[in-house]
């Protein structure tokens, strides 16, 4: 994907981005690119102020809040509430390109001083489990950690005792709210604040800020605002506030384009990055997950409950292997500070296949993660193999309407059940899966080389020797399927078998030393190299 934006961010912000350390805060700016009615637009934080003071007879306000709260004087908070929920035409107003691009970014925690709906809609709409925080107690809750957390600030217009709005709501804000400002306060210590859409003109966020560059001084993080073509005047009040602005090309009244755009390359950004900073515990998935994004894995992601892994690992994961994909769980990846979202979101986008058990909040957040994948790549038209998705249930009604697309499988209960019948068909499934990629796997050593991806070449190359080998020299069913052998022991049994010659032994062992280099370490691969290993593993599958 051609970059025209990232440019513009600067690389300390990129990083912080990949290891889970941005804190995005949504303003009202943000909610001018829903898709609105003919006639119809969405109001800014000024122009709600305008409208509201133009309806108080022989009124004239010296402050958006002023002209709020006089409001509210006059006619009641009941009445404002219904007046903010016709100008914000909360029933009317869906998300716009921006809001779309900007919930693929798997943010565990966005921070929104909007009281409208658009990112909860969006969230439904990708779909991603979405967790809007209204009131302090929601905080201790961990529903959110299965998804994104969406901190509603000041609150929203279903919760209207909660809602800060006028001048007294926002005198009383860290008074009656401190375990949100301390919330907030803390997010704003450990992670880089990314403004859009918001002006820095709410008391009790400045108030808030003040706080934390008063007490960390010259140690507090930068913050950064995402704007379009910005005045330097505009440029210098928000510098003038300890706020770089991050000032992306583009006409002003495309600002909704522009911001989508830049979303879309900084999603893109933390796919192809996340891995890269995280730490990778089992040698086979460190393997596929060193090959390019866009390469065709053997990657099968399990999504699985805790307490059925040890079953997973002991008896499904050889099978799987058997058929010739790589078992990964997000417990194989450790990801930097709270980036499990980020981490998920790769994980899923590098895999061929994914296993999902529908018995928990977090796998049926995975699973949504899933479907939005799918609906990402069907609606974009991308040119990749697609991508397979097996949900397994302990009971047929348990599958939502979502999965009737894919397959689901029935698994017994593994203390009292007979699981063989669940393990064969899902070795059925998967290899019938692998028959389809076939084709693509056997090009793909030769389209990395062609691509210059010299060190990717070499581990496609392999990988792929490896599968055909442990193919050539059968598998036996389960149960008595083990954990498959690896290259070594699988080149070994061809030779003494006569299936490889034993002339290649020798080049072979060689590979696999320049494979394992390419793996756990930096080491540089020559044009020359990867053409022996690629065409040399291309003459031998030929024999097999």
């Amino acid at each position: 994907m051609a970059s025209k934006y990232l440019q513009h961010f600067p690389k300390p912000v990129l990083d912080d981005l990949a290891n889970g350390r941005w804190l995005p805060i949504v303003g009202a700016g943000m909610s001018l690119n829903a898709t609105v009615p003919a006639g119809k637009k969405m109001p800014l934080w000024s122009d709600l102020g305008k409208q509201l003071t133009d309806e108080i007879k022989d009124f004239s306000a010296i402050s958006v809040l002023d002209g709020i709260s006089a409001y509210q004087h006059e006619f009641g908070r009941s009445r404002l509430i219904e007046r903010l929920s016709e100008l914000l035409l909360i029933r009317e107003a869906q998300p716009g390109n921006a809001h779309r691009a900007f919930c693929t970014i798997p943010f565990d925690i966005v921070c929104t001083t909007n009281f409208d709906f658009l990112l909860e809609r969006q969230y439904d709409l990708t779909p991603r489990y979405v967790y809007p925080v209204v009131d302090e107690e929601q905080l201790s809750v961990n529903a959110g950690s299965a998804g994104t957390l969406l901190l509603k600030l000041h609150g929203d217009l279903r919760h209207p005792g909660r809602l800060i709005v006028t001048e007294s709501d926002y005198d009383g804000f860290l008074s009656h709210y401190p375990l949100l400002a301390t919330y907030l306060s803390n997010q704003l210590i450990t992670k880089t604040a990314v403004f859009v859409g918001y002006s820095l003109e709410d008391p009790d966020f400045r108030q808030i800020w003040h706080v934390v560059s008063e007490r960390l001084g010259r140690t507090r993080r930068m913050a950064y605002s995402i704007a379009v073509s910005a005045r330097p005047a505009d440029i210098a009040r928000f510098e003038r506030r300890g706020v770089k602005v991050i000032n992306l090309p583009g006409n002003r009244d495309k600002y909704g384009e522009v911001l989508a755009g830049a979303f879309s390359e900084l999603t893109e950004y933390v796919r192809s990055n996340v891995i890269a900073v995280s730490k990778v515990t089992e040698e086979k998935p460190l393997r596929e997950l060193l090959l390019p994004r866009g390469a065709a894995t053997r990657l099968c992601f399990f999504s699985l409950p805790l307490e059925l892994l040890p079953f997973y690992r002991e008896y499904v994961f050889p099978v799987v292997e058997e058929a010739g994909f790589v078992p990964v769980t997000a417990d194989d990846v450790v990801s930097p500070g709270d980036n499990i979202s980020a981490k998920l979101d790769a994980l899923i986008d590098r895999s061929a296949v994914m296993v999902t058990e529908l018995a928990s909040a977090w796998t049926m957040a995975e699973f949504r993660i899933a479907l939005a994948r799918i609906k990402e790549t069907t609606e974009a038209k991308l040119n990749r193999a697609p991508f397979q998705l097996i949900v397994v249930v302990t009971d047929p009604e348990q599958a939502p309407p979502s999965a009737a697309e894919f397959t689901v499988l029935v698994r017994p209960d593994i203390v009292t059940g007979e699981p063989r019948g669940f393990i064969a068909d899902l070795a059925v499934t998967l290899r019938h899966f692998a028959d389809m990629r076939g084709m693509e796997r056997q090009a793909e050593p030769q389209r990395l080389f062609a691509a210059s991806e010299y060190r990717a070449a070499v581990i496609s190359a392999m990988t792929l020797l490896e599968a055909r080998l442990r193919d050539r020299l059968g598998s036996a069913p389960w149960p008595q399927a083990r954990r498959p052998l690896s290259i070594r022991p699988l080149v070994e049994m061809a030779s003494e078998q006569g299936i490889l010659p034993a002339s290649s032994r020798e080049i072979v062992d060689s590979w696999m030393r320049l494979r394992n280099e390419v793996v756990h370490s930096a080491t540089a691969v020559s044009r020359a190299q990867a053409r022996d290993v690629v065409e040399g593993v291309m003459n031998i599958l030929e024999t097999l």
